[in-house]
């Protein structure tokens, strides 16, 4: 077999070229993909990892280790309605899910709890970890003066404890009101986190952790994939 080498190029170029050795393997998984047309979260694990997550989108999202990359707890907090046992804030913003204030007969109509100042208009996500004695309800407000507020969530709910993880954006100021339909009943709250959002596309290295991870996408495609070196 003849070769034609194009001008210029002699076997020499071709064949003596230096040896590449691949020092570094990959191995690649999907973990998510589809659309979401408002706020949803697409994966939630505790479990080992030691990779790259890469979440690709258009718009925005977040992955984020609960509770370590929580940046509420250092923001200031106003605290509107006094708790009757536990000491607020620091009762819910201490990343412990077992420990929390408590409200007793809770009033009956939607009554302010507690604001807090993220230090200048901000988005992301916010975890509530909250129990109700009774069936009752919530709202969730944003303000840039602590002065008027906007609501943003509203519903009701059964008796129970809830998990609720709301997507916020373009205020300042975020408060959290409830109330419980029966007198004398009460309410906890164990836990509040704040964990910011980000443009798409975005990649975060998880190096030998064991933590809970979980990833939150806002209006868009998306595909989530997770990258671990062999």
């Amino acid at each position: 077999m003849s070769y034609i080498y194009p001008s210029g190029v002699s076997p020499n170029d071709v064949w003596n070229y230096p040896t590449r050795t691949l020092t570094e393997r990959f191995g690649i998984i999907e973990r998510a993909r589809g659309y979401a047309s408002g706020f949803s979260k697409i994966y939630d694990e505790t479990r080992f990892i030691n990779a790259v997550l890469y979440l690709l989108g258009n718009n925005r999202g977040a992955i984020v280790v609960i509770p370590d990359d929580d940046i509420a707890y250092n923001k200031i907090f106003t605290i509107l309605y006094t708790p009757s046992n536990g000491s607020a804030p620091s009762c819910f913003t201490d990343h412990n899910d077992t420990t929390g204030c408590g409200w007793y007969n809770v009033p009956t109509s939607l009554t302010d709890y507690f604001y807090v100042d993220m230090g200048s208009e901000w988005s992301g996500i916010l975890r509530l970890l909250i129990n109700f004695g009774y069936n009752g309800g919530y709202a969730i407000y944003g303000s840039n003066d602590a002065s008027t507020w906007t609501q943003i969530y509203s519903s009701t709910t059964s008796s129970g404890t809830y998990e609720w993880f709301f997507y916020v954006s373009g205020y300042r100021y975020y408060k959290f009101s409830a109330y419980i339909s029966a007198s004398g009943n009460n309410l906890v709250i164990y836990s509040f986190e704040a964990y910011p959002d980000y443009a798409l596309s975005y990649s975060k290295a998880l190096n030998n952790l064991v933590r809970r991870i979980a990833v939150f996408v806002y209006n868009t495609y998306y595909q989530l994939l997770e990258v671990i070196s062999l």
